[in-house]
């Protein structure tokens, strides 16, 4: 049984014709893809796959696919987490892996198409396989560009490009299948309501325009989250709150505004909660949609080692634990060292006095990366994904 695989957008779909007593060779054994499939590859690690898509060009395509990437999860222990970061004085953003057991940053060799210079504006959205880069600033101007950084393969490839250039926008990922991309329109035209949203299916690698009702229009987007697949929240670049069922797509201002949007960001909902992240190392949690922002405590022995530091990025690290970085600068001096520091905390949650609580505590923090040769970073992203 021969494996073929047809890729659509960078999705990719494999097409299996059945040919009697025929097998793919690869190495020192015989072994018909479906048999890889199903019983070798959950057992596999992500090295063993890349390893074997050195030897076989259809082993490497079977390793792609979805599916299998499903059945792996079920059984694979390791969690990496990827970070996407600018180091200057560098032109362009590269690609960091942290391994889940020494806590270092180690730079990812790319294949095929390289990781374009998009160094401000663009959004991220997190599948089950890898990360999808949308728009963004090339040369101080909107893009409509969109490329997909595979995390089992270490590729990134060029993906269908979105009708209307982008940048300050905001994305999310609803049902597994279709991203919805919301404003970071820069002009009247692109600014017309039904521009502002487009779709991306992911099987057809096609962008469609979405009609949707908002009474204003937010042309970028500094936050969204979405609530359990059901509701969007996104607040935009003067602070007001848009909230929009799934069910329906009609946004409607809800009245109420940050105070201070820029010191509260990177929304992330879990476990039934809203958290971001503060100035002065602090974590906020809320129930929506009432937005009462609150600080999770217990974070005060990090505040006080780590005087005056801010978070720069807040993410989740696994389904019970987050993961905070922070930028440090280990000695003064022409050769002064940058570090960059990560954190990982887990929530519990613990009445106080008939008012209920969030509590983080720190279960490993350190350097993950210490460099001479730069002078700052920008962290555009950080996810997690077990491999």
């Amino acid at each position: 049984m021969k494996g073929r695989c047809v890729i659509r957008g960078c999705s990719s779909q494999l097409e299996l014709k059945k040919k009697k007593n025929e097998t793919e060779v690869c190495g020192l054994w015989s072994v018909p893809d479906d048999v890889f499939v199903y019983c070798l590859a959950p057992k596999l690690s992500r090295l063993d796959l890349v390893a074997l898509s050195m030897v076989s060009r259809s082993y490497r395509f079977v390793a792609v696919l979805h599916e299998i990437r499903a059945l792996r999860s079920l059984r694979t222990v390791d969690l990496y987490m990827y970070v996407y970061m600018h180091m200057h004085p560098d032109p362009s953003p590269r690609w960091f892996v942290l391994h889940p057991v020494q806590h270092r940053l180690k730079p990812v060799n790319l294949n095929l198409y390289p990781t374009p210079a998009l160094v401000a504006g663009s959004c991220f959205v997190e599948t089950g396989w890898g990360i999808y880069i949308i728009g963004g600033l090339v040369n101080g101007k909107p893009t409509t560009e969109v490329t997909f950084f595979d995390c089992t393969d270490h590729e990134v490839c060029r993906v269908t490009p979105m009708k209307i250039a982008r940048s300050g926008a905001a994305a999310c990922l609803i049902d597994r299948q279709k991203i919805y991309v919301f404003g970071g329109c820069w002009d009247d035209v692109a600014a017309d309501s039904s521009n502002w949203v487009e779709v991306y299916d992911i099987e057809t690698g096609t962008w469609e325009f979405l009609s949707v009702f908002t009474p204003k229009m937010p042309l970028k987007i500094r936050q969204s989250v979405v609530i359990f697949q059901e509701r969007v929240y996104a607040v935009d670049e003067d602070g007001q709150l848009f909230i929009s069922p799934t069910s329906e797509w009609k946004f409607k201002a809800e009245g109420r505004t940050e105070s201070n949007p820029g010191n509260r960001n990177d929304w992330l909902f879990a476990d039934h909660t809203l958290f971001c992240r503060g100035i002065g190392g602090k974590i906020l949690w809320c129930f929506p949609p009432e937005l009462d922002w609150k600080e999770v405590k217990g974070l005060e022995d990090l505040q006080q080692q780590h005087c005056g530091f801010d978070i720069i990025k807040l993410c989740l690290y696994s389904n019970d634990r987050m993961a905070i970085f922070w930028e440090a600068r280990g000695s003064q001096g022409p050769d002064q060292i940058l570090e960059l520091w990560c954190a990982q905390i887990s929530m519990e949650r613990r009445p106080e006095g008939g008012v209920l609580e969030i509590w983080g505590n720190i279960e490993w923090s350190g350097a993950v990366l210490s460099e001479s040769s730069y002078t700052g970073l920008n962290l555009l992203f950080v996810g997690s994904f077990y491999a």
